[in-house]
């Protein structure tokens, strides 16, 4: 258990290099299989961190505290679980040109290092500049992750677009849409969904 919160810890640690586009960060994650699947703990707090922005709707709306927190827990699952699809489409693009440089695992630790940027989902909430702030999350983000695709991947630059794209639209639609696909389960446990709606 001391190992897994050491591991967390430099993860965290780690997030906050890579959203300055430090390349050791990347290198580091992508040699370290534990600190990768560590690193998972990123998206996850993201997603966390979104749906906490919107806890003041949810308090006004009396919202049980349980049901606060498991909603949380929710939307940075939904975070997590983009980060797992986009380094599997990732893998298989790389795998189409026969060469994988580096670990499903490693990939996924780069993505979720990527998510760095968007720990500060919190302040999208925020009036007048908050869409504007989530875009450029957004921006950001990619930006971490094709920057950490480069690092390990070392190119050609054309795959490295094409594995970074790919993965960020199909990353975007499952956060974007994760709230429509987990909304049976959420209406039957009395949650809210990720998009901020109370089912």
């Amino acid at each position: 258990m001391t190992g897994l919160l050491s591991d967390i810890a430099h993860a965290l640690a780690l997030s906050v290099d890579a959203a300055l586009l430090q390349r050791p960060a990347f290198e580091y994650v992508a040699a370290h299989p534990a600190i990768a699947l560590a690193s998972l703990i990123v998206p996850l707090i993201a997603g966390a961190s979104e749906m906490l922005g919107k806890a003041y709707v949810l308090v006004a709306q009396k919202v049980g505290r349980w049901r606060i927190m498991a909603s949380l827990a929710v939307t940075g699952l939904v975070y997590m679980l983009g980060v797992l699809v986009w380094s599997a489409s990732a893998h298989f693009l790389l795998g189409l040109t026969g060469d994988l440089p580096v670990s499903e695992t490693a990939l996924a630790g780069i993505i979720a290092l990527g998510y760095a940027p968007r720990l500060l989902s919190v302040l999208t909430v925020a009036p007048y500049y908050g869409e504007f702030l989530d875009r450029a999350l957004d921006a950001w983000t990619f930006v971490c992750v094709g920057w950490g695709f480069w690092v390990v991947i070392g190119g050609p630059l054309a795959l490295v677009i094409l594995c970074a794209s790919a993965g960020w639209l199909v990353s975007a639609g499952i956060r974007h849409y994760g709230g429509r696909l987990t909304e049976p389960l959420l209406r039957r446990l009395r949650l809210v969904t990720p998009g901020g709606g109370h089912v």
